[in-house]
């Protein structure tokens, strides 16, 4: 795992999971505060990234606080943003496949930007041919990912078969409720997706950002998957004590939770390693949860389930690495296509009005 730290509230709203592409982008953002929400298509290489990165440093600019929402098979790519300031809040998100968004809203909180009005179509009609092949092979190497990924589905839920029975599920319920001990409740319990991991085109990703932002950060060190009791019953307390959570699921197992984060009270719990995370923590470590001496009998097949795991996850990196070779080289031919020029005029015009530049 790659943990990135580069000063932002960054994270992901979808993953490529054990059961294909998984979305969070309807609860991303269908947030009520915000009131207005642009989808922006256009095809790979046509400058989305860009244009949310700009549109983002502009609102920064006039002071508006930004949250990147990062491509979860790109991590260099944005997917979104969501601009807010005091109880405004605007969002601009990636409209395209696979994550394709349709205006419920239209005009009145919802508009279409598109960037395909940019490219010179004539250019894109003489490699025709060669973009449907690439386009063929970049699907056929995201079929290839998600079997490994189903794979791993499967062998984890064997694991935890094997497993569970040697768990000390009170302990861990204890345990819980003492870290959930002091901290207080509030009116009403809300729960926003923010993942902050990926397995994608550059392998494993992960954000720092609930590291940075924790007052009081708690790391789990996992053992054979049994940190998922854990961070299932935190969230149960956490909601019960009606708190404001940000929730990162697994992003192969999206039932699972990864990462708790509670926002008033800047308090983390993150299933992660040592070597993943720099900042001053409490250490939890699961495996004095699990009664190893008595699943003498099944440790066997237990560490086979866990070898064939890794090497289903290596399996679905490389056909991911083929998925970004394909990728890149669509994004060459519709780069050459685009009149980029008239676009970034374009990115001008559009924060000059989205954010009344003109009259401040």
């Amino acid at each position: 795992m790659t943990i990135r730290s580069n000063g932002e509230d960054a994270y992901f709203a979808a993953s490529n999971s054990a059961g294909g592409f998984y979305s969070d982008y309807s609860a991303v953002f269908d947030r009520a505060r915000i009131r207005r929400l642009f989808a922006v298509k256009g095809g790979p290489g046509t400058g989305k990234s860009r244009f949310l990165r700009e549109v983002a440093l502009c609102g920064e600019r006039v002071g508006y606080r930004c949250e990147y929402i990062y491509c979860s098979s790109d991590p260099d790519s944005l997917d979104g943003i969501i601009l807010s300031r005091g109880e405004d809040g605007i969002a601009l998100l990636d409209a395209t496949a696979p994550h394709v968004y349709e205006p419920s809203r239209p005009g009145f909180r919802e508009e279409i930007v598109n960037l395909g009005a940019f490219w010179d179509a004539g250019r894109l009609v003489q490699r025709s041919t060669e973009i449907e092949r690439l386009q063929r092979d970049k699907s056929q190497a995201y079929e290839r990912a998600y079997r490994y990924l189903a794979a791993v589905g499967v062998l984890c839920e064997n694991r935890d078969a094997l497993v569970k029975p040697y768990v000390d599920t009170d302990a861990v319920e204890a345990l819980a409720k003492r870290l959930m001990r002091d901290v207080k409740s509030d009116g009403g319990s809300e729960i926003y997706p923010a993942l902050i991991r990926s397995v994608g085109m550059r392998g494993e990703v992960g954000f720092d950002t609930y590291f940075r932002r924790a007052e009081k950060l708690f790391l789990i060190e996992d053992c054979r998957g049994i940190a998922q009791y854990l961070t299932r019953t935190l969230l149960g307390i956490a909601k019960e004590k009606g708190l404001r959570i940000l929730l990162s699921h697994d992003p192969i197992l999206p039932d699972r939770i990864d990462g708790i984060f509670l926002c008033e009270r800047r308090i983390a719990f993150v299933i992660a390693s040592d070597e993943e995370c720099a900042y001053p923590c409490k250490r939890i470590r699961m495996r004095k949860f699990l009664d190893t001496a008595a699943m003498r009998g099944v440790r066997g097949e237990s560490n086979f389930c866990e070898r064939m795991r890794r090497l289903m996850i290596e399996g679905a990196k490389e056909a991911l690495a083929c998925v970004r070779e394909h990728h890149f080289a669509l994004e060459e031919i519709y780069s050459a296509a685009m009149r980029f020029s008239e676009k970034e005029d374009f990115t001008k015009i559009f924060c000059e009005r989205l954010f009344d530049l003109q009259n401040t």
